[in-house]
C-alpha cells in the first residue's frame, strides 16, 4: 500500500508532512509548520465536532471494566436492546457520529465473526443470530449518523483459552485476506473480484485480527472511523502490523479516520475530557516519514507537545490532531451503582468549550446497560446538552456583522446594537493550516477599546470564556504572533453555564477538603469521597509533619499547619487561586484518587498572559509512575478508612511545570476534574505549592 506522500514535501510546497533539518532556526521551523495541510478525512473528522463513544458488551453483564477473556457468555443477553433508541439520542442531542466497541480488550466481539466462537453467536441473546454491529449500523444509516467501529488490538480471549493465537510465537508466513473458512459465503465474490483480497506475510494473530477488520469494513457499510486502543492488560508479548492494518483500513475505506493508535487522529494525553491550552494540529515527530507509523516527538501526555521545544526535536511535522475522549459516567461500560453520577449539565458544557473550543474532537462515552438500552439518566442529560448547545452555540450573535480588518492583522466585528456575550468563538480554515499562535480579545467599552482575554492557537474552533459577560458594539480580535497570515471568524455567545469564577486570595484561604486523620479519629476525614485519608502518624514517621519541610525536585515546599481533621487540601475543581512571586518553575505536592488524574490548568502573570501548568497526581493507592512526569515524594505503609488501619501503601506525589521567569506569576488556575457526585470520579487533591 502507497502512502498517500510517500516522502516529505520540498519546504515551500504544503502537504500532509514536512521535513525538517538539525539546523533549522525557530523562525524556519514555524514557517515549514506553517505549510502542513490536513488530509480531506481528517478536515470532515474534525467538523464533526461531538462523536459517541458505546462501551458494550460482556463487561455490561459481569460488572467489570475490563474482562477476562474467558468470561460467561451465557450472561450477555440484552433483551430490549435498541440501537434506533440509541442513535436517535444521539442524533438529537447533535452528535454526528458513533463508536462502538466491536471488541473490548476481553476479546468477545458484538457481531457473529467467522473467526472466533467467543461471540454473539454463542450467547442466548436472539437465540444465538444476533448482530449487534448491523443494527447499530442500520440505525445509525437511517438517522444520518457516522458509524465508527472500536476494535481493541488486545485480546485477553486470544490469550487466555487454550487454543488462542495472541502473542503464541507463530511465524509470519503468506497469508491472504479474507483467509476463507469451510462454506464461506462470500466465496464466490471473492473468486469474482467483486470482493478484493490482500495478501500479508502475518502471524496467526494479525491474520485474526485483519480478517475481523475484513468483515468490519465489508458487511457493514461505510466506516467513517476506526479506533484502536493503546491499552495492553495482556501479559503476552504481541507484535501488531499497523502497515497491514491501516493499508487495508485505506483500501476499504478510504475517507475513513484511524484514530488513537493510527496515522490520522491521536489521543489528547488525558481521559479528564480536557484538551490543551495550546493544542496544535501540527505535531513534531521522529524517526521516517510514514504512512501509518508515527512517534511523537515528546509523550502524548505531555503539556507541551508541539511547541518550540519539541519542534527542534522533530525529524518532520506532520498533521495530527487530537481526540478527546471521556464518559458521561465515571466508567466505561454501564453500571446500575453509578445511575447517580452521570455528569451535570454544566459539567457537560464546560468539557465542550475545552474540547471542541481547543481545536479537539469531543468523544462522549455513554454505555448502554443490561436491557440493552441508554439508561434514562443519561436519556435526561443528553437531552439538556443537545437543547443548550443548539440554544447557545447555534444562536451566534454575531451573524451578519460585517468583520472589518484594519492594519495590524486584527478582525473587528461591528455589531448593529449593542449585545450582551461571554463566549467569544474563533475558528481557521484549517484547510488551509493551523497559524494563530497567540490573540487577544478586546471589546468597546464605552468607547475604549479594553482587553478581557488572551489566548494562544486557535485552529478548527476557539471559545474563548470571558469571566463575566460583557455588553458591547464591538468586538476586536488581534492576532500577536501568527506563522503565516490567518483567516479568522469570529462568533459571540451567552452561555448561561460558563460558571463564575471562584477567586481564592491565598492557598491557605482554598483549603477545602480533609485528607489527613489521626489513627484514634479516622472518620474525621475523607480524601476520595470513601473515607480514605492518610494517617497522620504514619505521615509523622516518613518525616512530613504539620508546618513541617519537605524538599523535592529542587523545590521546597511547606506542609500544610493544621491539625488531623481539619481541611488541609485543595480539592482541583476550576478554582482560581493566587499566587506570587516568579521562578522557572512551580511544583506541587499532591494526591489523585484514581489513575486518570491529570488535567490542564493554568499559570496567569501580572502582565495577562497565560501558560499551562498540567496537574499530574499518582494515584494514592496505586502502584507505579503513572502519568509521566509524576513522582512519589512520601509513601506510607497503610492508609485510614472510617473502621481503622488499613495496611495497605498510600502515597503523595509531586509535579511540576516550567515558567517564565521573566514574568511574576499572579494566580493558577486548577483543572477541573469531577464534581465530587462519585468517588469514582478522578480528583486532584493538593497540599502544597511552591514557586522557584
Amino acid at each position: 500500500m502507497k502512502s498517500e506522500h510517500p516522502e516529505p514535501s520540498e519546504p515551500s510546497e504544503p502537504s500532509l508532512w514536512v521535513a525538517v533539518g538539525p539546523d533549522d532556526s525557530d523562525d524556519e521551523l514555524r514557517r515549514k509548520a506553517s505549510l502542513v495541510r490536513p488530509a480531506p478525512r481528517q478536515v470532515a473528522w474534525q467538523r464533526q465536532e461531538l462523536v459517541a463513544f458505546l462501551h458494550f458488551g460482556i463487561n455490561t453483564f459481569t460488572g467489570l471494566e475490563c474482562g477476562t477473556g474467558l468470561d460467561d457468555l451465557s450472561l450477555f443477553d440484552p433483551a430490549e436492546l435498541d440501537c434506533r433508541q440509541w442513535v436517535r439520542v444521539l442524533a438529537e442531542a447533535g452528535f454526528r457520529s458513533v463508536i462502538l466497541t466491536a471488541k473490548h480488550h476481553d476479546g468477545f466481539v458484538l457481531w457473529p465473526s467467522r473467526y472466533t466462537g467467543h461471540s454473539v453467536a454463542a450467547t442466548p441473546w436472539r437465540a444465538g443470530h444476533g448482530d449487534v454491529v448491523r443494527e447499530l449500523a442500520d440505525a445509525a444509516r437511517e438517522f444520518g449518523l457516522g458509524l465508527g467501529v472500536y476494535l481493541s488490538p488486545a485480546d485477553l480471549h486470544q490469550s487466555n483459552a487454550p487454543d488462542g493465537c495472541y502473542g503464541n510465537g507463530s511465524p509470519a508466513v503468506p497469508s491472504v485476506i479474507p483467509t476463507l473458512v469451510p462454506g464461506d459465503d462470500r466465496a464466490d465474490r471473492v473468486e469474482s473480484g467483486e470482493l478484493p483480497s490482500f495478501s500479508y506475510a502475518v502471524d496467526d494473530y494479525n491474520r485474526y485480527y485483519l480478517n475481523q477488520l475484513y468483515e468490519l469494513l465489508t458487511e457493514y457499510g461505510p466506516v467513517n472511523e476506526v479506533w484502536l486502543d493503546g491499552a495492553d492488560p495482556t501479559a503476552t508479548k504481541q507484535n501488531y502490523d499497523h502497515d497491514a492494518w491501516f493499508g487495508m483500513v485505506r483500501a476499504l475505506a478510504p475517507d475513513a479516520t484511524c484514530a488513537v493508535g493510527g496515522p490520522d487522529v491521536r489521543w489528547v494525553g488525558n481521559e479528564s475530557g480536557y484538551a490543551r491550552y495550546s493544542e496544535w494540529s501540527v505535531v513534531p515527530l521522529r524517526g521516517e516519514p510514514s504512512a501509518f507509523g508515527q512517534t511523537t516527538a515528546v509523550a502524548e501526555e505531555e503539556h507541551d507537545l508541539a511547541g518550540p521545544g519539541p519542534l527542534r526535536r522533530a525529524d518532520y511535522l506532520k498533521w495530527y490532531p487530537a481526540e478527546v475522549d471521556v464518559s458521561i459516567r465515571p466508567g466505561w461500560f454501564h453500571h446500575a451503582s453509578q445511575d447517580a453520577a452521570v455528569k451535570s449539565l454544566p459539567r457537560l458544557m464546560d468539557l465542550y468549550r475545552h474540547s471542541v473550543g481547543r481545536n479537539a474532537v469531543l468523544l462522549l462515552n455513554v454505555p448502554p446497560d443490561r436491557r440493552g438500552l441508554l439508561p434514562g439518566p443519561d436519556v435526561a442529560r443528553l437531552a439538556e446538552f443537545g437543547r443548550v448547545l443548539r440554544e447557545v452555540y447555534g444562536h451566534d450573535l454575531a451573524a451578519g456583522a460585517r468583520p472589518d480588518h484594519p492594519p495590524g492583522n486584527a478582525v473587528v466585528v461591528e455589531l448593529p446594537e449593542s449585545r450582551t456575550f461571554n463566549v467569544v468563538g474563533l475558528s481557521e480554515d484549517i484547510a488551509r493550516g493551523q497559524q494563530v499562535e497567540a490573540f487577544a480579545v478586546d471589546v468597546r467599552l464605552e468607547g475604549t477599546w479594553t482587553r478581557v482575554a488572551t489566548g494562544t492557537t486557535v485552529g478548527h474552533r476557539r471559545l474563548v470564556s470571558l469571566p463575566r459577560p460583557v455588553t458591547s458594539d464591538g468586538v476586536r480580535v488581534r492576532v500577536l504572533d501568527a506563522r503565516t497570515a490567518p483567516g479568522l471568524v469570529v462568533s459571540l455567545y451567552l452561555d448561561p453555564t460558563v460558571p463564575a469564577p471562584v477567586v481564592h486570595g491565598s492557598f491557605a484561604e482554598a483549603r477545602d477538603n480533609t485528607g489527613i486523620s489521626s489513627d484514634d479519629a479516622p472518620r474525621l476525614a475523607d480524601l476520595d469521597g470513601t473515607g480514605m485519608s492518610l494517617s497522620a502518624q504514619a505521615l509523622a514517621a516518613a518525616g512530613v509533619v504539620p508546618g513541617g519541610r519537605v524538599a523535592h525536585g529542587g523545590l521546597e515546599f511547606w506542609w500544610p499547619d493544621v491539625a488531623p481533621g481539619e481541611p488541609d487540601n485543595v480539592r482541583a475543581d476550576g478554582q482560581t487561586i493566587r499566587i506570587g512571586g516568579s521562578g522557572s518553575r512551580i511544583g506541587f505536592l499532591l494526591a489523585g484518587t484514581a489513575d486518570r488524574s491529570f488535567g490542564p490548568g493554568l499559570a496567569t502573570y501580572t502582565d495577562g498572559t497565560q501558560q499551562e501548568i498540567p496537574l499530574l497526581a499518582l494515584d494514592t493507592l496505586g502502584e507505579g509512575d503513572y502519568p509521566a512526569a509524576a513522582q512519589t515524594v512520601v509513601s506510607t505503609p497503610y492508609h485510614n478508612r472510617p473502621a481503622g488501619r488499613v495496611d495497605e501503601p498510600a502515597r503523595v506525589g509531586w509535579c511540576a511545570a516550567p515558567l517564565d521567569p521573566a514574568r511574576t506569576l499572579e494566580s493558577i488556575t486548577l483543572p477541573r476534574y469531577g464534581e465530587g457526585a462519585s468517588p469514582e470520579e478522578p480528583g486532584v487533591h493538593i497540599f502544597a505549592v511552591a514557586v522557584g
